[in-house]
């Protein structure tokens, strides 16, 4: 055994096929630093994952991205709280609880001890769980759907009753009536005004769903300019486009889910059978956080997930909640 096996082994690392600390590794270090310290900047995190991994030779740019994919699952599982100081940012630990959304297990969030610190989200079965620990319902834990709140800061919150393709609703109008855009470049926009269940990418080649503007209507759309890409909603009459851009890159992916289900499509495919739960579009965060809380993931936009989950995440969108 070499000095380096030696030392990842008193450290407790875990490699991954090119040597490297897993993903596992570096959030189970990060979530243990945090939770027995109770905050941690940014910069010690970074420091001491260094320090620590360095008799490994550990690529530094694979640490850096494997830190920063680490700390964007603990914020968006509701494991961290991030904080902006004069020293930067850093994290701290919420509230102990565990999410029980009427299966076999629960997820531990917060300072709450136990599981396997190397889970993305660490999981227990519904027997292990410590009378004194507050369990809050999935539902509750993800709270009100995302794209509602959207309606209401877009003057809108009376439109609710086809569920987020209100959404995609009220964005078409604001594009409407929104900033004008040229299409004297035609290859520098993308709509989404194909079908089918491949997504695809809004490339120099546009695949999947993705099309040039070939028609009138309203569409999600990219634009690029050199290396930067604009998400916009896109309105195209007789020759002429306006757009709007939403205040976010995840309200445009709530906009694309009702998009997509305004057009008769679905936005996500579950295999009750197997339990395989395949995104459609890119989930936003609010439901990706539910699979990410309750399931196991099997590839980039597929997780295995109960029925109940499955249930939770159709709620999300439509008007009942």
């Amino acid at each position: 055994m070499s000095l380096a096996d030696i030392w990842a082994e008193a450290i407790g690392v875990e490699r991954d096929v090119d040597g490297q600390p897993s993903l596992g590794t570096v959030l189970a270090h990060i979530r243990g630093a945090v939770i027995e310290t109770g905050y941690v900047s940014h910069g010690r995190i970074t420091s001491g994952l260094k320090e620590a991994y360095r008799p490994l030779g550990v690529d530094e740019k694979k640490l850096r991205d494997a830190i920063d994919e680490a700390l964007r699952l603990l914020l968006l599982s509701g494991d961290f709280d991030e904080f902006t100081t004069g020293a930067g940012r850093g994290y701290a630990a919420t509230s102990p609880r565990c999410v029980a959304w009427g299966g076999n297990s629960v997820a531990l969030l917060g300072g709450t001890l136990g599981g396997n610190d190397t889970e993305l989200v660490r999981h227990v079965s519904v027997d292990e769980v410590v009378a004194t620990t507050i369990t809050i319902p999935l539902a509750i834990e993800l709270g009100r759907p995302e794209w509602r709140t959207a309606l209401v800061d877009l003057n809108a919150a009376d439109v609710l009753a086809d569920g987020v393709g209100a959404l995609f609703s009220r964005a078409s109008t604001l594009a409407a009536s929104g900033e004008r855009y040229s299409l004297d470049e035609p290859l520098a926009v993308a709509v989404l005004s194909g079908r089918g269940r491949f997504f695809g990418r809004p490339e120099s080649a546009p695949s999947g769903r993705w099309q040039r503007v070939a028609e009138n209507g309203c569409f999600p759309a990219v634009i690029k300019s050199g290396f930067v890409s604009r998400y916009v909603v896109l309105n195209v009459a007789d020759g002429e486009a306006t757009l709007w851009q939403p205040a976010s890159r995840d309200l445009w992916r709530w906009i694309v889910v009702g998009a997509t289900m305004a057009s008769g499509d679905q936005f996500i495919s579950y295999d009750l059978a197997t339990q395989r739960l395949d995104f459609l579009t890119p989930p936003p965060r609010q439901i990706e956080r539910a699979a990410l809380l309750t399931g196991t993931r099997i590839g980039p936009w597929s997780w295995n997930v109960d029925a109940q989950v499955h249930g939770v995440i159709v709620e999300l969108t439509t008007a009942a909640r």
